[in-house]
């Protein structure tokens, strides 16, 4: 084809067709650069369709990782409930008999609230969006924010109940808990020598300011989670229209 072009220009010239070369060099020019144009243009679309591509993966795999979040909810949950209704309930009989008094039935609920359970963060998708700059690739700019400000409150929570955990749960409650009391499996004598020590009013109300924390504890990740749990599900919902 530039042979061909090549060839036209020169018979002009050669017949001293000059005002025509002019005339055909500069249609050549125009069509050279409307060829280019349009390559770009091409290349521009092909470049959004792969974008728009990339788009409706993350987001899928968004959906499906807020997904696996709402289980991972359902499971600390439950672990939080059976942990607030254990205070709950030893507080309970305290107030009822007046004292504290270690049996088979008190230590195995005292040494189930010495476990924690550490909460588990579903942002695979979201970490590869930031590492990898490829949150731009989310167009609407109001979704966009809101898969951002979701999962900064998710870090928020998760921070919230690990320091928890460890200042509250283990080094205050359990750490405590077991120098002054025996907990763990059946132990008639152990458990006598341990309501002699509560015998001591200064020990017993430790001990039930112990548990009025660790179910404080309970009870605040409780809210947390089913705060959590409401903004996943709302975002699901902003999702749908987007990845069906």
């Amino acid at each position: 084809m530039i042979k061909f072009f090549r060839k036209i220009r020169q018979k002009l010239l050669a017949e001293n067709k000059f005002n025509k070369y002019l005339i055909y060099a500069t249609g050549e020019i125009v069509l050279v650069v409307i060829g280019i144009l349009i390559a770009l243009q091409i290349n521009t679309w092909n470049q959004s369709r792969q974008e728009s591509n990339k788009e409706k993966v993350y987001l899928r795999n968004v959906e499906a990782d807020l997904k696996q979040q709402l289980s991972y909810i359902s499971i600390q949950l439950e672990h939080e409930y059976e942990h607030d209704s254990l205070a709950a309930s030893i507080i309970d009989r305290y107030n009822r008999e007046k004292r504290l008094r270690i049996d088979s039935v008190i230590s195995k609920q005292l040494n189930t609230l010495t476990i924690r359970k550490t909460f588990i963060k579903a942002d695979p998708t979201y970490q590869d969006l930031i590492s990898s700059g490829n949150i731009r690739l989310i167009k609407d700019e109001k979704l966009r924010n809101e898969i951002l400000s979701y999962y900064l409150e998710l870090e928020r929570i998760e921070s919230i109940i690990m320091n928890n955990n460890l200042l509250y749960v283990d080094e205050m409650f359990a750490f405590k808990l077991v120098h002054h009391v025996y907990i763990g499996k059946t132990n008639e004598r152990l458990f006598g020598v341990s309501n002699q020590i509560l015998q001591e009013p200064e020990i017993e109300m430790l001990i039930m300011n112990l548990l009025d924390i660790r179910k404080d504890i309970s009870t605040g990740h409780i809210g947390f989670m089913n705060e959590l749990k409401e903004k996943t599900e709302l975002i699901q919902e902003s999702l749908q229209k987007y990845t069906q």
